[in-house]
Parts: C-alpha cells; sequence; structure tokens
C-alpha cells in the first residue's frame, strides 16, 4: 500500500513538473511569434519605404529630365533668337529677320551715332517688308503718316505712356483717376514672383512691349517653371530697337501681376487723330480661338466698313453685331482726354459689370502696318490725319 502511495506521488510530481515545462515552452513559443510578428511588421514598412523612396526618386528623376529638356528646348530658342544681336550683350533680340543681320548691325551702330538716321533707315527696312516702301516726300495714306510720326516725332514725349506701369500715372494726371487695370504686384525680374502670394486667376505682363502677356485662370493648373522661363525672355528684349517703335527704348524694363477681368472679353480700341476720337475698333476672338473679331464702328455705333490688312488671323465679321457698350460716350471722353497731347493715338478700354477701364495706349497699331486692303480707304482715314512738318 504504501509503495503505491509513493508511486501515486512520484506520477503527480511528474506530471505537474511535465505541465509546467509545457507551459514555458508554450510561453517561449508565443513570445518568438510575437517577435517574429513584430519583425515582419517593420521588414514590410522597411520594404514599403524603400518602394516609396523609389518612386519618389523615379519621379524626381523624370521631373528633372523634364525640366532639363524644356530648359535645353527653351536655351535652343533662345539661341536661335539671339544670333542678330546688335553686337550689344545688353541688347538680345528675336530672331525677327535672320537674313538682316549685317543690317541690325549697321543700326545699332546708326543708333549710338545718329538717332535720325536710324530712324529713317529702320522705318524704310520695316515698310520693304510689308511690301511697301516707305517715301518721306509723298504720305497721303494713314500707314505713310503713322510711319512719318514715328520718325520725326520725338518718342520721349511718349515713353511714359506705353510704359504700362507709368501710363496709370498719367491716368491720374489726366483723368484725376487711375482708370487703367489695377496691379497687383511690380517686379524686377522673374525671380522675385512669389506664386503664392498670387489670386487663383491673374495676368502677368512686362511693360516694355506688346504680346507679353500670360494669362492666368487657374494658378494650380499653370506651368510657372515654364511662365518664368518666357518672362526671363521678354526681359532680354529691347521692344523699341527691334521693332523700330523708338517710344519704347528708354523704358525702364519690369514685370507685373494684373487684375484678370475675365475670360473673351471685347476690347474697345478708339483711334484718336489729333485728339479727337473718330471710330472704334472692337475686337473679339471666335469661340475656338482660330482668329479675332475686327469690326469697327463709327462713334454713334453705326458699323464701318473699315477692313484693315493686318493678316488672317484678323476678320471682319458684319454679320456680327456687338451691342453698344453702355459706358460707350464715357470712353469716348476719356479716349478725347486722353489723346489730346499727341497726333495720333490708339486708346484701348475694357468695359466690366458697367465699369470702363484703360488698358493701353498704342502710337503703332500692329507695328504700323496699319494699311487698308482698298488704297482709297487708306487714303480717307490719312485724310483724318493732320501733320505738321
Amino acid at each position: 500500500m504504501e509503495s503505491e502511495i509513493n508511486e501515486n506521488c512520484i506520477l503527480k510530481n511528474f506530471s505537474f513538473e511535465k505541465l509546467s515545462d509545457y507551459q514555458n515552452v508554450i510561453k517561449k513559443n508565443n513570445l518568438i511569434n510575437i517577435l517574429v510578428i513584430i519583425c515582419l511588421f517593420f521588414l514590410i514598412i522597411i520594404i514599403s519605404l524603400l518602394i516609396l523612396l523609389y518612386k519618389l526618386k523615379f519621379l524626381l528623376n523624370k521631373n528633372i529630365n523634364k525640366f532639363n529638356s524644356l530648359k535645353k528646348s527653351f536655351d535652343k530658342n533662345v539661341n536661335n533668337s539671339n544670333k542678330m544681336s546688335f553686337n550689344a550683350n545688353s541688347y538680345i533680340l528675336k530672331n525677327k529677320y535672320e537674313e538682316d543681320i549685317e543690317f541690325y548691325n549697321e543700326i545699332f551702330e546708326l543708333y549710338l551715332s545718329n538717332k535720325t538716321e536710324y530712324y529713317i533707315k529702320g522705318r524704310e527696312k520695316c515698310m520693304k517688308k510689308v511690301g511697301k516702301n516707305y517715301n518721306d516726300n509723298n504720305i497721303t495714306t494713314i500707314q505713310d503718316k503713322l510711319n512719318w510720326l514715328i520718325i520725326h516725332e520725338n518718342p520721349e514725349n511718349k515713353a511714359n505712356i506705353v510704359d504700362k506701369i507709368l501710363l496709370h500715372e498719367y491716368s491720374k494726371k489726366i483723368l484725376g483717376k487711375d482708370i487703367c487695370v489695377p496691379i497687383l504686384k511690380i517686379y524686377n525680374n522673374s525671380d522675385e514672383i512669389d506664386i503664392d502670394k498670387l489670386p487663383i486667376q491673374f495676368v502677368l505682363k512686362c511693360n516694355h512691349g506688346s504680346g507679353m502677356n500670360i494669362i492666368c485662370k487657374n494658378k494650380f493648373e499653370l506651368n510657372f517653371t515654364k511662365a518664368k522661363l518666357r518672362l526671363s525672355s521678354w526681359m532680354k528684349i529691347n521692344y523699341g530697337l527691334r521693332n523700330f517703335e523708338y517710344q519704347y527704348i528708354n523704358v525702364k524694363k519690369k514685370i507685373f501681376a494684373e487684375l484678370y477681368l475675365g475670360n473673351d472679353i471685347k476690347d474697345y480700341k478708339i483711334y484718336c487723330f489729333n485728339g479727337e476720337p473718330k471710330f472704334i475698333r472692337v475686337q473679339k476672338s471666335l469661340p475656338d480661338k482660330s482668329a479675332k473679331i475686327n469690326n469697327y464702328y463709327n462713334l454713334d455705333w453705326t458699323l464701318n466698313d473699315i477692313e484693315t490688312g493686318l493678316g488672317s488671323h484678323y476678320i471682319r465679321r458684319p454679320d456680327i453685331i456687338f451691342e453698344k457698350p453702355i459706358n460707350l460716350n464715357l470712353m469716348i471722353e476719356y479716349a478725347r482726354n486722353l489723346s489730346s497731347q499727341f497726333s495720333f493715338v490708339r486708346v484701348d478700354f475694357y468695359e466690366i459689370n458697367n465699369t470702363v477701364f484703360l488698358g493701353e495706349m498704342t502710337f503703332a497699331p500692329s507695328n504700323n502696318r496699319f494699311g487698308c486692303k482698298d488704297m482709297n480707304q487708306s487714303i480717307t482715314l490719312g485724310n483724318l490725319l493732320k501733320i505738321y512738318k
């Protein structure tokens, strides 16, 4: 009996020991499993981070390559456009007439030594380009007379007018208030532009020429790098020397951000002769942007039959009748006052929500290629302009 009890005790002790060992094993296995899971978790995180870094590197390289490609293409275009540079680093000009490099180098020297001769040679060259030789002794058409003014009138009197920033001051001086499109910010170069500080919609312009505009309808969709490159290229151009529009030559170049007025707005261009408005050109793009409608109106808003030879991009559409602007008389009065000091100037307005804005004033519309398709019409318009030799 005693032996049986001892045996049972031994068996019990053995069972408890085995159970304890078994539990320890389970604990160790659980701990190992937990450690394995933790290691796998961190491994997955590390692999995910490596994949993410690889993708970021790939995207970064792709954008860098895209930027380098764009910059290379831009530099190539700028280099091509700068072949004709007047032999002066300060005048990097667009290659408008490649075959005339020697001529432009010659007139640059003339500009430095004899401005009058430079004006005449430059204007003669421009007139040949549009298929008509300029004759200073036989000026009858509107185109002839506008070119005579460019050659003989003092351009310094017009510099503050064609400068799109200083025009605000001229408006204040003449009208007693600034009616120009509001300026948001002025910059010395494209690197100063902080797009984050501009509204969603705006317009970037250079103040020293024509056609140097970037219209931004949504800054989150704007290729700002490309926009800055374009602005930088424009800032290298002396618009006056390049286009023989001498009133621009000494304009101090700036970039400015301007209030966005809206999409596809009408442009009311009032032509003033000896301080008197004579007719109005309404310009508006076609819906598909393939061309711009250019209809001319008399001051009483009857359709005028003027048809200029500005190229296929500008078309006359008498079948499209533009409504008379609410502030037409006010625009005419503004134009009369603003043009009172000049033989000829075109004064451009916008009408937005019954408010009149002054866009610009130009003394050489379309680089003085304001010739009519009908010669008699050109002479008729020429008779409107009195010049005093």
